[in-house]
Parts: C-alpha cells; structure tokens; sequence
C-alpha cells in the first residue's frame, strides 16, 4: 500500500517553483493542461519521498471557506548531518508564513519547526 498526498493550493504554477526552491526538489509525475499549465505535479524530495500539489480552483473546489493550516500537517524529517539543507528551507519557508514554533531545539531533536506556509501548508520540519 502506497499512500500519496494531494495538497491543493492557489497559484500552483508559483507553488511548484517555490517548493522546488524550498526543498530542491525535483519534477516528478505531472499533467498539464492545453496551455501547458500544471494540473497536478509531483515533487520528489529525497529518498522516494514526494508530495502532490494540484490547483485548488475549478471544478473540484469545495466551495466556500477552506479550513487550512490545522487539519494535516507536511513533517520533514531530515537526517542527522543535513541541518545547513533544513535551515535553508526554514530561512525560505519562513517568509510570509504563520510561524508556530520558529526553528529551535527541543528534548527530542536539536532542529524542528511548526508553521503555516504562504500557500496555507502546514509544515513541521525536525532532525529525526
């Protein structure tokens, strides 16, 4: 069994490229409509870990007031070792986003944060 996450945001075209950025991720999976815009696109992280994003408008929008931030959370668990690649995406991620925790250490960890990015993501990323 495979589970994969659909996260659907507005601007996805803006969207991919940020976390593209964020995370250098890359290009994975995708469909784009005639216009050669993103449908749906996979970025890959690392280690075959991916998320999906996918545009939150159209016809399967739920209409109405969309909850977001506090339903689901994104946790990146980075190795021991990569915490210069973790501070990079925080010191990206950051702006513009609703910061929960700022990045810090705690009992469990030398590195993790919790925040609501600009698209509406929440993200915890941690050394695991």
């Amino acid at each position: 069994m495979k589970l994969k996450m659909f996260n659907y945001v507005d601007g996805l075209q803006e969207a991919v490229a940020y976390y593209q950025k964020v995370f250098d991720a890359a290009i994975g999976e995708n469909w784009k409509n005639a216009d050669g815009a993103y449908e749906l696109c996979e970025l890959r992280l690392s280690r075959g870990t991916s998320f999906w994003l996918a545009e939150r408008k159209g016809e399967s929008a739920i209409e109405g007031e969309v909850n977001t931030g506090n339903i689901m959370q994104l946790c990146l668990l980075y190795d021991k070792g990569d915490e210069a690649k973790l501070e990079k995406a925080y010191n990206i991620i950051k702006d513009g986003a609703k910061l929960l925790w700022p990045l810090m250490s705690a009992e469990w960890t030398t590195h993790t944060c919790d925040l609501i990015d600009k698209y509406g993501l929440r993200w915890c990323l941690m050394i695991g």
